[in-house]
């Protein structure tokens, strides 16, 4: 009989009001300071990012795309996932609210034995027009 493989599927979340322009910037990004459990803050873990939900709101000024990118530093230079864009699929209720979702599939590891870091960043940046960042989701499985 085949052995079986378990993977295990993780969420962080982060919430909070980030003005959007049609530039990164480092007061506008979410970053996910508690983005791995407590066993996987030792060094040398691997993972696979899985997902990532981005949902904004007070869109304006035509903003019809985001695009994003996820680091493993504050400046935004070593990147996780590259940048990445979609459109904004704009609320049924509320068409000035709005989502992008990536599925991503990437790798990711902490090999290196003296960083115990576990904050990773979402940087968001519009085509044009302007919004407000209000919750990003990443799942993540081992």
């Amino acid at each position: 009989m085949p052995t079986r493989i378990t993977n295990f599927l993780h969420v962080s979340q982060t919430t909070g009001t980030t003005a959007l322009t049609n530039a990164y910037g480092t007061a506008r990004v979410h970053n996910l300071s508690e983005f791995l459990p407590d066993f996987a803050k030792a060094p040398s873990w691997v993972g696979i990012l899985e997902t990532l939900n981005v949902h904004v709101h007070a869109i304006a000024a035509s903003a019809t795309k985001l695009t994003v990118r996820v680091t493993s530093d504050a400046a935004g230079n070593e990147s996780i996932l590259p940048d990445t864009e979609a459109t904004i699929a704009l609320g049924i209720g509320t068409a000035s609210t709005g989502s992008v979702a990536f599925s991503a599939g990437v790798g990711m590891s902490n090999l290196n034995p003296t960083q115990t870091d576990t904050i990773v960043y979402v940087w968001v940046k519009t085509d044009v027009g302007t919004c407000n960042l209000k919750e990003t989701t990443i799942t993540w499985r081992e």
